[in-house]
């Protein structure tokens, strides 16, 4: 009952399409949209794990049965709000790396040159390095480049599958693993009247899996190929553990649709019958490897919520690169687009109405075991808004009806009490009628930037995790999208420049002094004209900070197209001043990145090439 991928109409050309609607701004800057409900939100009970296959479909039957229409699962109908469900790494309003202890350290890059969310924690991207070699993806080639000389010399390429689609890389000891969307294409011309209208039921991404092995970059090979049925959400690397969340949306249904005799009520009821008897196999997730489809998940490590949690499933998927086929994996009959991750923690969060629903699992070696579930008031803009410290989370939240337009944005802290996520503090009244634009955490410290037509930084101190406070505010032309700190109580914001009425004027760049957080400073500022934006607003992974040269690499692109990297150079008082400016060619302002190397240099990766820069 399974149903081929359109490559020319499907999975891929959706994301496409989606990726370049958050580009244009068509879509919201967290990836949040109008399009269609594919999976009801879960509620924030206990997860309780099914006791065998058939409790499980009858679970999936009974929860999609009063979803059925004419054309099966999901928007045969009219379009409803739903939350994108973009992967999580092309969608980022605001961000930051690596969580430092305090305000006076500076935070660098991880050691693949990815700028991440949390320390010891990395992430996929479109180019790495082990500090010499420098491993990027162009299209479908895997580009491997020796940067340790005077010039940086191109070593092999290795074509990947054509298949695959929008591929990021994972550097693992001397194995990458490629992640994308599997495609699959049909071997002869698709009819006319299969094509349209959309056929919604069974429509679903898979995520393709290569590991590579680099030991000799001369020479790299494929030595473990997979595809997994559901769409990426979020993927992350724990030393020698790769972990994926994925999330599949409808069960592999064959629905009729009203055609050819067959009247809109008479598709809708044998689409029911097509439910009602339905195998399990319709509704878990497989894997196919080896030459082989297998189930990716038992029935007895599905869980579920007490509260119908729709037709949907979250599957968590922990293998080591060397040993690719030993996996271990748990799922949750759950829908989910957002996923925060310490080092030993996991957590999934869920809109429901006008809350989000928060599931937390512990994460040992391959192992993710299913630990808490809470509820957070109102709706947390993107991961970025979540941190984990001294055993309680942490969540930037907006209330109200509408997080585009919110009531108020406050933190609230939580904290794991047996199988409750419960909360132990929360401080609001932040941002009236504003929306969160950055999030920075600093252990007992936080800074929440917010924005309508002025920018109201406001600093906030956790160090009471039942009476979080907020101890300054700052309130400034503009707003800051991108916050990263640069040692000695500093903090630089990318953003926009704006007037007084909040109308937008270009990039921007501040430094900001958290010395006193009862009386936050702008110390100084740098405007680059109308019509440019600095790329870390919206994917934090093109930037770099240089901490022993304290010096940024900002990637800048304007609305004609044109790219390039800007130096900013962060005095020790805070003064602001522009080094060099490496221009790019070419239309690249979204794949730019710059990876510091073990000799003080640093790589600056533009779609083919690969330049070795030494910022001044």
């Amino acid at each position: 009952m399974r149903r081929r991928t359109w490559a020319s109409i499907g999975i891929g050309a959706t994301a496409t399409l989606a990726a370049t609607a958050v580009m244009s701004g068509a879509l919201g800057p967290s990836g949040g949209s109008v399009g269609v409900l594919l999976t009801p939100s879960a509620s924030a009970t206990e997860l309780t794990p099914f006791t065998g296959c058939e409790e499980l479909r009858q679970w999936y039957v009974d929860a999609a049965l009063p979803q059925v229409t004419p054309w099966g699962l999901g928007p045969g109908g009219p379009m409803v709000p739903y939350v994108s469900a973009l992967r999580e790494t092309e969608v980022q309003a605001s961000a930051e790396a690596a969580s430092p202890a305090a305000t006076d350290r500076a935070v660098e890059s991880g050691p693949t040159g990815t700028n991440v969310q949390e320390a010891g924690v990395d992430e996929p991207d479109l180019a790495k390095t082990d500090g010499t070699l420098v491993a990027h993806l162009r299209g479908r080639d895997l580009v491997l480049t020796d940067a340790e000389g005077e010039e940086p010399r191109r070593l092999s390429t290795l074509r990947l599958p054509r298949t695959l689609d929008g591929g990021e890389l994972l550097l693992v000891g001397d194995r990458l693993v490629v992640l994308g969307t599997a495609l699959e294409y049909w071997e002869r011309p698709v009819p006319v009247d299969v094509i349209g209208p959309f056929p919604y039921g069974g429509q679903q991404g898979s995520t393709r899996a290569l590991v590579v092995d680099v030991s000799d970059p001369t020479s790299p090979r494929i030595e473990h190929d997979s595809t997994f049925d559901g769409s990426l959400v979020s993927a992350r690397q724990y030393g020698d553990v790769v972990r994926l969340v994925l999330s599949t949306a409808t069960p592999a249904i064959d629905f009729v649709e009203p055609r050819r005799g067959r009247s809109p009520r008479e598709a809708k009821a044998e689409n029911q019958r097509l439910v009602r008897e339905s195998d399990i196999e319709d509704w878990l997730p497989m894997v196919e490897a080896d030459g082989s489809r297998s189930p990716l998940v038992e029935c007895a490590s599905v869980q579920h919520p007490d509260e119908a949690s729709g037709y949907g499933t979250v599957t968590v998927v922990g293998f080591d690169p060397a040993d690719p086929r030993d996996r271990r994996t748990t799922a949750v009959t759950t829908s989910s687009d957002l996923v925060y991750s310490s080092t030993d923690r996991l957590y999934l969060s869920t809109p429901h109405r006008r809350n989000s629903d928060v599931h937390a699992f512990a994460l040992e070696g391959l192992d993710t075991s299913y630990v808490a579930s809470g509820r957070v008031p109102g709706r947390a803009r993107d991961r970025w808004s979540f941190s984990e410290h001294d055993e309680r989370l942490r969540v930037a939240t907006a209330l109200g009806k509408d997080s585009w337009d919110p009531d108020e944005n406050a933190v609230v802290v939580l904290e794991e009490r047996g199988r409750d996520l419960v909360e132990v503090g929360r401080v609001g009244r932040m941002g009236i009628r504003e929306q969160i634009q950055s999030v920075r955490w600093f252990g007992d410290v936080a800074v929440v930037v917010t924005f309508r037509q002025v920018d109201p930084l406001y600093t906030l101190d956790l160090s009471d995790p039942t009476a979080p406070r907020v101890v300054g505010e700052l309130k400034i032309p503009g707003f800051s999208s991108y916050l990263h700190p640069v040692g000695g109580d500093l903090l630089l914001g990318l953003g926009q420049d704006a007037s007084r009425t909040g109308r937008t004027r270009g990039a921007q760049a501040a430094v900001f002094d958290l010395a006193d957080l009862a009386d936050p400073r702008r110390l100084d500022t740098l405007a680059f004209g109308r019509s440019t934006e600095f790329a870390a607003g919206w994917d934090p992974r093109a930037f770099t900070y240089l901490a022993d040269r304290r010096t940024a690499l900002a990637t800048m692109h304007d609305w004609n197209g044109r790219t390039r990297v800007v130096e900013l150079a962060v005095g020790e008082d805070g003064r602001l001043s522009r080094g060099t400016t490496h221009p790019v060619a070419g239309r690249e302002g979204y794949s730019v990145r710059t990876l510091p190397l073990d000799d003080g240099r640093v790589a600056l990766v533009a779609g083919q090439a690969v330049q070795v820069i030494r910022p001044s």
